[in-house]
């Protein structure tokens, strides 16, 4: 059996080591395929201010050993004068058989002077825990503001990603923010997938000076955490 594992472990190594190119034999000759590789510079999610200049990192792309990054494409979304998430994409260059490669880097534009921006959410109920959930919370007219997900992404991100629209797994919520930065909950808005059970905040945080808000929800009997950093 210690033969067989090791045997299988080489296989697997050598296949691995393939992956950047493949052979292909016609008439007795053998051409080798070799693919473009993008390495995205920096951080894949990158936040930065309200208003301030965004200068992407860049990318780094090899075919066969050489320097092909002036060859790739780039398109950007991002606006930096308004709060959002927005993507940047790269595309590699093309190489003699039709082949290329594609990345893409996410850029959170966040509010750092205003409860209203945009969030990286972390979310744990029972055993489960999750991270990197985009979340909004937006300013009402009336002084209040609307989460578009209580939970923090639990379960449109964590526990069920891909089944919106048809299932709606957001628990958009109105809240207030008390003098001391303390935050409650006013009513709730949209639908839920769970409704008429939604989550209440036991307690509620925001602290301007870190812009970080920290939740303790009671959903079912059970605490359920939510922690938004920008």
């Amino acid at each position: 059996m210690k033969n067989k594992i090791i045997f299988l472990a080489v296989i697997t190594l050598a296949i691995a080591g393939l992956q950047s190119c493949d052979k292909e034999t016609s008439g007795g000759l053998t051409r080798i395929t070799y693919y473009p590789a993008i390495t995205i510079l920096g951080d894949e999610v990158v936040m930065v201010n309200k208003g301030e200049t965004y200068i992407d990192a860049g990318i780094y792309v090899e075919l066969n050993g050489e320097d092909v990054t002036n060859r790739s494409e780039v398109v950007s979304t991002v606006d930096a004068n308004t709060v959002g998430v927005y993507t940047v994409s790269y595309k590699s260059v093309t190489n003699a058989d039709g082949f290329f490669a594609t990345a893409s880097r996410s850029v959170f534009v966040v509010d750092r002077n205003s409860l209203a921006s945009v969030y990286l959410s972390e979310s744990e109920y029972g055993t489960r825990h999750y991270y990197g959930a985009p979340v909004y919370i937006e300013e009402n007219p009336n002084g209040t503001y609307t989460i578009d997900d209580l939970a923090g992404g639990f379960y449109f991100w964590g526990r069920y990603p891909g089944y919106e629209p048809t299932y709606d797994f957001h628990c958009e919520a109105t809240l207030k923010l008390n003098g001391d930065n303390s935050i409650e909950l006013v009513d709730y808005a949209g639908e839920w997938y769970w409704d008429p059970d939604y989550p209440t905040i036991t307690t509620g945080t925001y602290d301007p000076a870190t812009g970080k808000v920290t939740l303790t929800l009671d959903f079912g009997g059970d605490p359920m955490y939510v922690t938004l950093t920008k």
